[in-house]
């Protein structure tokens, strides 16, 4: 050992101190890379009886089969289980899902022509019992015109209630509804509400995924953070002569170590693994959609397509069906409304649903996050 040290020329409690960073990281890493497991007695994608003791081996390759009816979760579940999907796109899914089962409308407007256009969500109806805790609250938070706007942004932006009736009238789509809220001035925080909600569902009720593992990842993001800031330093200190080559040998280690755990974290529990299954089943049918499939039921499902990343693959789906069921385009999407121009072609809807997640919180006015404000509506501001 004195040999090591003595070539390294470092101390010896340098030398000590560098391999104990380097044996904790070492140990995060091997606490974070445990391999997923699935059941090994029972086809991919069925979860196991209450009760029943299943044997686990390591998560197989390849594509689980496709699953023809949609999972049993919400959208927004399947999102997160299967890929951890960025939170807007987990808000999305949730406000498609709300949409296509009649609770809400989602209307893009355009106050004048080439104006970038607004996603006004318009109120249909409160919850009811199938709605879980994120749709309640989220539901209870609009039933209040303008109150899930941050105020900033809905001071600078008045909404026009007369102006919007009007249009949509004469294109031929009477509102039934109660514009709410706009997309791009919807509070951060409520996105990041309905996220954590879905996230403690998914990893406390569900046990889906693993315990612990935001705190790996955030132990892993720390090493290879200070590992990168450590290298930097060490290696001026070195060409300046005032540090030895041992260090920035210690600081490389623990970034790729770091490295290591972020991408090596194992994520899912075995029932996780069951669900994400089935998420990535009913994402093979969306893509491969057989010609005897309704394409009003697959049409319903971009709420699933937004979830589960296949909006493209899901409209290439439609369009297939379209060359032999005709259709409506509009009629088979009521919840969505374009104002522009009517929905003639799936290839627009698509479009649709990809403006959603460019709108949401699309204006700097929107976060709150750093200074959250009271919840006040429209009238409360006309008042002011």
């Amino acid at each position: 050992m004195r040999e090591i040290i003595s070539y390294y020329a470092v101390t010896s409690a340098e030398f000590w101190v560098g391999i104990t960073l380097i044996v904790l990281a070492l140990a995060v890493l091997l606490l974070a890379v445990r391999p997923e497991s699935e059941y090994a007695d029972l086809p991919r994608g069925e979860f196991p009886s209450p009760g029943e003791s299943h044997p686990t081996r390591h998560v197989s390759g390849g594509d689980p089969p496709v699953r023809v009816l949609p999972p049993n979760m919400r959208p927004q579940d399947g999102a997160l289980i299967m890929r951890e999907a960025p939170r807007d796109e987990i808000a999305i899914s949730a406000l498609l899902d709300l949409a296509s089962r009649g609770f809400i409308e989602l209307v893009e407007y355009r106050y004048l022509p080439k104006a970038t256009p607004s996603i006004i969500i318009v109120f249909l109806r409160g919850p009811d019992e199938t709605c879980n805790t994120e749709e309640r609250t989220f539901l209870d938070l609009i039933s209040v015109p303008g109150r899930a706007e941050n105020p900033p942004y809905a001071k600078s932006h008045p909404f026009d209630e007369r102006r919007f009736r009007a249009t949509l009238e004469d294109l031929g789509f009477p509102p039934v509804g109660v514009p709410v809220a706009r997309l791009s001035g919807t509070r951060r925080s409520v996105g990041e509400k309905l996220v954590g909600t879905v996230t403690k569902r998914v990893s406390s009720d569900y046990h889906w995924l693993r315990s612990g593992r935001e705190s790996l990842a955030s132990a892993g993001i720390l090493e290879l953070l200070g590992g990168f800031a450590a290298t930097i330093l060490t290696i001026i200190l070195m060409l300046a002569g005032s540090l030895r080559p041992f260090w920035v040998i210690v600081s490389v280690l623990l970034m790729v170590i770091g490295a290591a755990t972020i991408l090596g974290a194992s994520v899912r529990t075995t029932d996780g693994s069951v669900a994400r299954d089935q998420a990535r089943g009913f994402r093979r049918y969306l893509i491969e959609t057989p010609l005897d499939a309704s394409i009003s039921e697959i049409a319903g499902y971009g709420a699933w397509a937004v979830a589960l990343d296949c909006i493209d693959g899901w409209v290439q789906s439609l369009e297939r069906l379209s060359v032999v069921q005709q259709v409506d385009v509009a009629e088979s999407v009521p919840s969505l409304i374009r104002t522009s121009e009517p929905l003639t072609s799936w290839n627009q809807v698509g479009e649709f649903l990809s403006l959603l997640l460019n709108r949401l919180h699309a204006d700097p006015e929107s976060d709150d996050t750093k200074s959250p404000s009271v919840y006040v509506s429209w009238q409360d501001i006309r008042v002011e």
